[in-house]
């Protein structure tokens, strides 16, 4: 028996480490984001409740006043633009709505999806003080898009005005 057991015991199968779940990167950040889509789904849910019951979250309305005053200053920008206005435009995008909605949208969606929003806004706005009226309209479709996108994933749309 013993002789049966010892080409086993010299030549092992190759065995495979299994990797705790901390120290594998791709699965940490996919665990995030699906962390991250169930809370925004789960965010939703409690809204459309609240709103079918007439009910309001005070809480969610305090926390996203940075994010409604953020959409003001972007539609009165862009309205400022489209009027030609490059020096008003660069005007209001710059103050300090722009750190209080990076703050919430951190907080709402993780630091990678808010710090391209607000870069998105930088860049408008770094165009616009630039006196680039053609590159301040485009690069101000491209951040209106991605706003939009981040309130719908965000589960936010019904909770904002003026989108």
């Amino acid at each position: 028996m013993g002789a049966a057991l010892l080409p086993a015991l010299l030549y092992p199968n190759k065995a495979f480490a299994l990797l705790p779940d901390e120290e594998d990167e791709d699965q940490v950040a996919k665990a995030k984001a699906n962390r991250r889509a169930r809370l925004a789904q789960q965010r939703g849910v409690t809204r459309d409740f609240m709103a079918s019951e007439n009910l309001k979250d005070v809480r969610l309305e305090k926390e996203l006043v940075p994010v409604q005053k953020a959409i003001y200053n972007l539609a009165k920008s862009g309205a400022e633009l489209e009027a030609g206005d490059v020096k008003g435009a660069a005007s209001t995008l710059s103050g300090p709505w722009v750190a209080e909605f990076s703050s919430v949208s951190a907080t709402v969606s993780g630091k990678d999806v808010s710090a391209k929003l607000t870069d998105a806004i930088k860049g408008v706005q770094a165009a616009a003080a630039a006196g680039d009226l053609n590159g301040s309209k485009r690069l101000f479709i491209i951040l209106v898009s991605d706003l939009d996108t981040w309130v719908e994933e965000a589960g936010l749309s019904s909770s904002l005005k003026g989108l």
